[in-house]
């Protein structure tokens, strides 16, 4: 007997809309303005190999959470397997249940 996993990543797809609420009206305004506060995140950490800058994740988190948190949205990340595979899963919450 082969069980079906109902929550695996492979339904999430655009054809049917597993991966994103009914409505996201009010979410995507609300993504809209926190984007038109945000600024790039600061390059505060090098990478040796290249001698180059790049904003690290906590920098990326630091500078884009107030906005989102000020318009109403939350992330949530967790995570999903199947046989020889992982997958990390991010989700963007709106206050009115709205999600993506």
């Amino acid at each position: 007997m082969v069980e079906e996993n109902t929550n695996s990543t492979e339904n999430l797809t655009p054809e049917n809309n597993e991966w994103k609420s009914d409505k996201i009206d009010k979410l995507a305004a609300a993504l809209s303005k926190a984007q038109s506060e945000m600024k790039g995140a600061e390059k505060k950490s090098i990478n040796p190999f290249f001698n180059s800058g790049y904003a690290d994740l906590h920098t990326v988190i630091e500078s884009s959470f107030p906005h989102l948190t000020k318009n109403g949205l939350s992330v949530i990340q967790g995570n999903e397997s199947r046989p020889g595979e992982f997958f990390v899963t991010t989700m963007l919450l709106h206050e009115s249940g709205q999600w993506i």
